[in-house]
């Protein structure tokens, strides 16, 4: 069979690859909610399958290229929905998934009914299904695909497409974090896209008013769907990572926001004078940041907002509020190496430095004033 192909299916190809590299990483990926990444990644191997096939079908030209992949497109189409949905109510809420929500996998296992003997008849007996026009209980007639499984996917669509509006609705009202309602309502606007245009393109196709090539408008969405996803993966990754999500505005401009920052500060100071997790000579923003399940840049905010310090100068404070108890300890038989230790120093140089701009006076200053006093 000849091929056609031309610069649009090279690229399209190369957006299916991107979304199954995408797509994998989402399923294996261990940080943040495990479920929700996975559902996603579903969701992306399916988009990369799709692209994938409407790469085959535009490069014969609408024949069929290999047998066993006729019908198999209806399992991404009728599968966007309801995976979509599941993930956004995930996302949004934590939900989890009990019996009742297996109504949600009705539609693909509706196509499996209707195809099933299909799917599994060997490639030379599809080939002859497919060319005759007398039915067969193997298959389903093309124009009963065409007039009535079609609709039903359509339907499908419009309908996960109508509660996944009404779960974003619902979730706006409630002043969520500015990077979380955009990733939400960017896939909403996408996905919405994505269910008008495959609409447009049936019904175009029915009334012959659309070529082949047409369909490209269909890939267009797809591509512009991978391009949003890879853009929050790369420039927005606290959204996939299951952190807590502090919007950029500042705190004290809303109630509901600064109540949820004096809860973070509350954890930090209890991490901090509690758990004493500053006695860490490893400790860094990002282990910190991962105690209090936020970013490395609200995990900073944080402190910057209240505490007027950086991570550093932070960390250092109460380290050297640890070595001043021991210095003051007349009973504590430690010297200042053995104090630089335990209070989390890892040189002799950031200790005393930090140690004089606190007190006015070197350590062993401090500690001989401080003997002598007692």
């Amino acid at each position: 069979m000849k091929l056609n192909i031309d610069i649009w299916i090279l690229l399209f190809f190369a957006f299916s690859m991107q979304a199954f590299i995408l797509g994998f990483f989402f399923f294996i990926k261990q940080k943040g909610d495990k479920v929700a990444n996975r559902l996603f990644g579903i969701f992306l191997l399916l988009f990369s399958y799709n692209l994938l096939y409407n790469c085959g079908y535009w490069a014969t030209n609408g024949g069929v290229y290999h047998p066993h992949f006729v019908f198999t497109n209806l399992i991404p189409w009728i599968s966007y929905g309801p995976l979509l949905y599941l993930y956004i109510r995930r996302v949004l809420y934590q939900n989890k998934f009990g019996l009742k929500d297996g109504v949600h996998a009705i539609p693909l296992v509706s196509i499996f009914l209707v195809y099933g003997n299909f799917f599994l008849l060997p490639a030379s007996e599809k080939l002859q299904a497919l060319r005759t026009t007398v039915f067969s209980q193997n298959i389903t007639l093309i124009k009963l695909y065409r007039e009535y499984v079609i609709v039903v996917v359509i339907f499908v669509m419009l309908f996960y497409a109508g509660l996944i509006c009404k779960e974003y609705y619902n979730y706006k009202k409630e002043t969520p974090p500015v990077q979380k309602k955009l990733w939400i309502a960017s896939l909403l606007i996408c996905f919405v896209a994505y269910v008008f245009v495959f609409i447009l393109y049936f019904v175009l196709n029915h009334f012959k008013l659309m070529t082949i090539t047409g369909d490209y408008i269909i890939g267009y969405c797809i591509v512009t769907f991978i391009g949003v996803v890879s853009y929050f993966s790369f420039m927005q990754p606290d959204i996939f990572s299951g952190k807590k999500i502090i919007p950029y505005i500042k705190y004290r401009k809303n109630g509901m926001l600064t109540s949820f920052a004096l809860e973070m500060k509350q954890q930090l100071e209890d991490l901090m004078e509690t758990e004493k997790v500053y006695l860490d000579h490893t400790l860094t923003l990002s282990k910190l940041a991962d105690l209090l399940n936020l970013s490395k840049h609200h995990t900073s905010q944080i402190i910057n907002e209240y505490f007027q310090s950086n991570f550093f100068e932070f960390v250092s404070s109460y380290r050297i509020k640890e070595a001043i108890t021991l210095l003051s300890d007349t009973s504590n038989t430690m010297n200042i190496n053995e104090i630089i230790d335990v209070t989390g120093f890892n040189n002799r140089s950031s200790f005393y430095t930090a140690f004089k701009k606190k007190t006015g006076m070197s350590p062993t200053a401090y500690q001989k004033h401080f003997s002598k006093k007692s």
